[in-house]
């Protein structure tokens, strides 16, 4: 399937689109079996079994022409408006989507969707809790402390508010990932499953860069604000030798004003946020390269090399030699 014969695909009236633009009304999935009341809730809820049988992603076309009632799931869902608008209700927010961005849900919101018109094309993708949180998780393992700053400022996001809309309409990148991740699904070949596991953190990827932009991390200084995400990435680009005096003399701060604001900020000091980044240097330099214990420390800026083994054992929890080992 190409991106052409997957808009024909999204377009075509399926069987329960075809009863609800005659009647106005909401035909449930699975013969109504997947809403399930809990005990402690009248709010209908979506079970698990029906969907994760082949994975642990799932993908389907949202059927226009009627109102979706009110429900909850316990898996996380992320609306892709592929084309048209969309009204949801969210925990009794009322927001809307246009075509092109991206809604990220929690589990156990209560939404509702009023019906879609012709040309509204609502794309769900759902994944489990785990599936979600190690897709974030791997992005810190393998990059630096800026990804580490945005993947845990999404998941915090995603926690306390209960949704993120990312305006994603302008990023032509994470609209191609996502119509490919569409035509793997709903057109399987060998190796789609496999191609959609590789898709999942790259659309995160740029789901964060799109987070970066709506948010706009800024610290504000008299006469000027900078992003806390340039800060970062100096963080990144000079961490064998920044010094919080130079790093504030670069973006012209008072330096226990900086201090004080990357703590409040990023949840971790100067030092702490050096020595993250270190770490990360280190596990990725064990990983792919041959170079010694020791040759690795001192690359990083350690000239201890007590020190380097005591720090990267309680970052990692185990050794370098170890660490290198388990690879």
């Amino acid at each position: 399937m190409n991106h052409r014969q997957l808009d024909r695909y999204l377009r075509k009236l399926d069987p329960i689109e075809k009863i609800q633009i005659k009647t106005g009304e909401n035909v449930p999935d699975f013969d109504g079996k997947e809403l399930l009341v809990e005990n402690d809730s009248d709010i209908p809820r979506l079970q698990e079994n029906y969907f994760f049988d082949k994975g642990p992603i799932f993908i389907s076309k949202h059927h226009r022409f009627a109102d979706m009632p009110l429900h909850m799931h316990s898996f996380i869902e992320i609306n892709y408006i592929y084309s048209g608008e969309c009204r949801q209700i969210v925990n009794g927010q009322d927001i809307k989507l246009m075509e092109g961005q991206v809604c990220l849900l929690d589990q156990d919101v209560p939404h509702s969707i009023p019906a879609l018109g012709e040309d509204d094309i609502l794309v769900n993708i759902i994944m489990k809790k785990e599936t979600f949180s190690s897709a974030f998780l791997g992005l810190l393992h393998n990059t630096g402390i800026v990804s580490n700053f945005l993947a845990n400022a999404v998941l915090e996001d995603q926690s306390h508010d209960r949704y993120i809309l990312f305006h994603s309409q302008d990023n032509d990148n994470l609209q191609y990932i996502l119509k490919n991740m569409l035509c793997e699904f709903f057109d399987s070949q060998d190796y789609s499953f496999e191609m959609l596991n590789y898709y999942i953190p790259v659309m995160f990827t740029e789901l964060m860069r799109v987070y970066q932009v709506d948010k706009n991390f800024e610290l504000t200084l008299t006469g000027g604000k900078r992003s806390i995400i340039e800060i970062l990435h100096y963080i990144e680009r000079h961490y064998r030798d920044c010094s919080l005096t130079t790093l504030a003399k670069a973006f012209n701060f008072n330096p226990n004003y900086l201090s004080n604001m990357l703590k409040e900020r990023t949840g971790q000091t100067f030092v702490e946020l050096v020595q993250t980044q270190r770490m990360i240097r280190a596990a990725a330099m064990l990983r792919k390269t041959g170079k010694t214990i020791d040759e690795i420390a001192y690359q990083i800026g350690y000239e201890n090399l007590g020190y380097f083994y005591r720090t990267f054992k309680k970052h990692f929890g185990e050794t370098p030699s170890r660490f290198r080992k388990g690879l």
